[in-house]
């Protein structure tokens, strides 16, 4: 979803352009810091380039800055672009709720334009037979003003929702398609541990062992040998942060799916919420601090210097929003750091400072990262800090106080680089009409202290499945031994990449050299795979499985997975094999049919069909 605002000189562009005389002033001449030593000269040096680049009026202006500020004009247009999406030839009314829904965001409380966005909005569920949520947006319209020249067209809409509701229609007794799932997507996930939770971390299974080496650093092992299937941890995260993509679907807070009733934020222009509720706790815990300066955001960064922000708007709610408190526990804690350890937590009792620890003592790998990589986190940081000293109430707090300022910089640059290494995806499974499949697709992002402690491998040995309520679960996709650490994969596969370029991009992101088995005995991809020998141990009908699975119905699903599973444990030894690879896929994917969210708006493709 795009506005009518015009795309402005991105952080990422101007920070590329302002490199070249930074690194020509650099008195060193190296692209990396040498020493551990060097690296506070080096970081004192960038940041008082990169302050005084900021702080030039000409940069300002290229960047774009304005105050985010509710506008009739924007209203009345995006409310235009959704009506031509909503004609009789047209009837995309999916998109054109998005539109009513950007429409309501930039207008103000009580006017007219945001009564006709509602009204609109109403039209449009009226369509889908969404009939419940058509007399929500009736009576969001009438609290808005809803001008009296037009309320016999509303009064009308109204009568006939209630009508279609009484008579037992599409809401009461939905008519079942292909597509249908069958299943509730707001409800809480049915997931269980496999085996008995660790007593204070409930969490995870009581065979999950935090170890460190030298090696390794800090990774996670069993006490047990585990099979493929094994469910070992379901963890909630700590914080989220909703993709930008999806503001005019999900509530800013829950992140329920919630296109046709989300009401917006009275301060901003980009935040919605599924209920006063949210919108209340969303601005108790962070968004106080953000709904001021989070459209130039979104504006100028991707999602990993907006995800720090909120992990450091979050921590000082949870100090209670006493700056020199925070500080003076995380000086404390900076001596204490290396004991922090979020399996030695016992969650149970874990207050919100507590769980803060583990995230803040997530690593930063300055030390690895090269000069450029470093200007460019400071200056994320810098740019942060400002705008929240500029337009936010954290201003008056700062004032006079350099210590506090210093304090908040410093946190946005600790968790701009934390972020990057420790930041998981949330995802559902979106239709595609097109082709008539479901696939992942990513709503948010997410912060896992104890899952973050597991290590990486292009072969891993579990998956993470995100699950309704924005938990993650822990699956295991191919036997573990006891003993046997379990790895996670941060997105390079060697089924999907050849070693070079996994070694490259691991390095580049996550500032480590790739050792896992599969780069040290150079596995092949996914066609170039040995395959299993069938007459030994047996074939499966991959393709036939395939082709079940692909309609995404739980029943199908729950018939087929004990069948992959057996598959996978059976002949986990020799992988890695064609024939395991392609099974792990469709056990995740049986997985996910039984577990996984889904978009609610399946059922409504069929009414938009000019």
């Amino acid at each position: 979803m795009c506005t009518s605002l015009e795309e402005p000189f991105g952080g990422w562009e101007l920070l590329e352009e302002l490199w070249p005389s930074i690194a020509a002033k650099d008195p060193t001449g190296s692209s990396m810091v040498t020493s551990t030593g060097e690296t506070s000269r080096v970081m004192e040096f960038l940041e008082l380039e990169l302050q005084n680049a900021w702080e030039s009026p000409n940069v300002r202006e290229r960047l774009q800055l304005r105050p985010d500020m509710k506008d009739t004009r924007t209203a009345n247009d995006t409310r235009t672009k959704g009506n031509d999406l909503f004609h009789p030839k047209v009837k995309r009314y999916i998109e054109a709720i998005k539109w009513y829904n950007e429409s309501l965001c930039f207008s103000e409380s009580g006017s007219e334009e945001r009564a006709l966005a509602y009204a609109n909005r109403s039209a449009a569920c009226f369509e889908l037979h969404r009939y419940s949520e058509c007399l929500e947006n009736v009576r969001l319209a009438r609290a808005s003003n809803y001008p009296a020249r037009l309320m016999e067209k509303l009064l009308k809409r109204e009568q006939a929702a209630k009508q279609a509701l009484q008579s037992n229609d599409v809401n009461n007794n939905p008519k079942k398609d292909k597509n249908d799932t069958g299943r509730n997507q707001k409800q809480a996930h049915s997931l269980t541990l496999t085996y008995d939770a660790n007593r204070t971390i409930p969490q995870v299974a009581n065979c999950l062992e935090l170890t460190e080496s030298d090696q390794f650093g800090r990774y996670v092992v069993t006490n047990r040998d585990l099979k493929a299937g094994d469910v070992v941890a379901i963890e909630k995260p700590t914080h989220t942060l909703l993709l930008d993509k999806y503001r005019h679907m999900r509530c800013d807070f829950c992140h329920h799916e919630r296109l046709y009733t989300l009401i917006p934020c009275e301060g901003c222009t980009v935040a919605m919420y599924c209920s006063n509720e949210c919108l209340e706790a969303a601005l108790r815990s962070y968004h106080c601090y953000e709904c001021p300066i989070l459209r130039d955001l979104w504006r100028m960064f991707t999602k990993i210097p907006l995800m720090a922000m909120r992990t450091v708007t979050t921590a000082i709610v949870s100090f209670d929003r006493n700056l020199d408190e925070m500080r003076l526990h995380l000086d404390a804690l900076e001596l204490d750091g290396a004991n922090v350890n979020a399996f030695a937590l016992d969650w149970h009792t874990a207050s919100p400072r507590d769980i803060y620890n583990t995230v803040h003592t997530l690593d930063t790998n300055e030390r690895r990262r090269d000069k450029k990589d470093l200007a460019q986190r400071i200056f994320f940081a810098l740019f942060m800090r400002d705008l929240l000293l500029e337009r936010t109430v954290l201003g008056p707090v700062c004032e006079h106080q350099p210590e506090r300022s210093q304090l908040l910089y410093k946190l946005l640059l600790r968790h701009v680089q934390t972020t990057a290494t420790n930041m998981h995806s949330l995802y559902y499974m979106e239709y595609d009409p097109h082709t008539e499949e479901f696939n992942p697709s990513t709503y948010a992002s997410a912060c896992f202290p104890l899952l973050s402690m597991l290590n990486h491998s292009c072969a891993p040995n579990i998956s993470r499945v995100t699950l309704p309520d924005a938990s993650c679960g822990v699956l295991v996709v191919r036997p573990i031994p006891k003993g046997g650490q379990l790895f996670d994969n941060y997105g390079k596969h060697h089924c999907l990449d050849d070693l070079i370029s996994r070694r490259v991009e691991l390095a580049k992101q996550y500032k480590f050299f790739c050792r896992c088995e599969a780069c040290e005995n150079n596995y092949g991809r996914f066609f170039q795979l040995p395959g299993v020998d069938v007459q030994q141990f047996g074939a499966i009908d991959t393709y036939g499985i395939h082709a079940k699975l692909v309609r995404h119905q739980p029943k199908v699903a729950a018939e087929l997975l004990p069948k992959l599973v057996g598959y996978l444990n059976n002949l986990g030894c020799q992988y890695p094999r064609y024939e395991l690879s392609t099974t792990q896929e469709l056990f995740l994917r049986a997985f996910e049919i039984l577990h996984k969210e889904t978009s609610d708006l399946v059922r409504d493709l069929q009414y938009c069909k000019p």
